[in-house]
C-alpha cells in the first residue's frame, strides 16, 4: 500500500499540489508578460548567513545557454554586492558566491532581485544536505 501512495504523492507533486519548499515571488500571479512563467524563489532556511546561492536562467535566454554570458548577468542584477560566479551545475544552474555574508533579509532582497529578471528560471540559497538514517521501534541496524 505505500507503494500507492509513494505513486500518489509523486502525481500530486507533478500536478503542482505538493509544494517543495519553493514560492513564487509575493503579489505575483505566476505568469510573466513574456508568456513565461515567473522564477521561483527558494525558501530560506534559519536566519544565515548566506553566501552561496544557485541560480538557473531559462535555456532560451543567453546565460542558460551559455555559462559565460553569466558573470556579466550577475554583476549587473547585484552590482553592490560583488558577486563570484563558481560553476555550472549538471542541472544547467548556475553556483555563485557573495563578497561577504547576508543576513536573512538581505538574502530575500538578493534572491527578489533575481527573480525580478525574465530570464531568471529559479533563485534558491545553496546549503548543504544531509542525510540522517531513519531508526524504528528500537530495532538495530545489520
Amino acid at each position: 500500500m505505500g507503494g500507492l501512495l509513494g505513486l500518489g504523492l509523486v502525481a500530486c507533486a507533478a500536478a503542482g499540489g505538493v509544494s517543495g519548499g519553493v514560492d513564487a515571488p509575493d503579489g505575483d500571479s505566476g505568469s510573466g508578460g513574456s508568456g513565461e512563467s515567473t522564477a521561483i524563489v527558494g525558501t530560506l532556511n534559519g536566519d544565515g548567513p548566506f553566501q552561496q546561492f544557485i541560480v538557473k536562467y531559462r535555456g532560451a535566454s543567453a546565460p542558460g545557454r551559455d555559462s559565460a554570458q553569466v558573470p556579466a548577468r550577475l554583476a549587473a542584477t547585484a552590482p553592490s554586492q560583488g558577486l563570484a560566479w563558481q560553476r555550472r551545475l549538471g542541472v544547467e544552474a548556475d553556483v555563485f558566491r557573495t563578497a561577504r555574508p547576508l543576513d536573512r533579509a538581505q538574502a530575500q532582497a538578493l534572491m527578489q532581485r533575481f527573480a525580478a529578471d525574465p530570464d531568471v528560471e529559479y533563485i534558491e540559497a545553496d546549503g548543504v544536505v544531509t542525510h540522517q538514517p531513519v531508526l524504528g521501534s528500537g530495532q538495530p541496524l545489520r
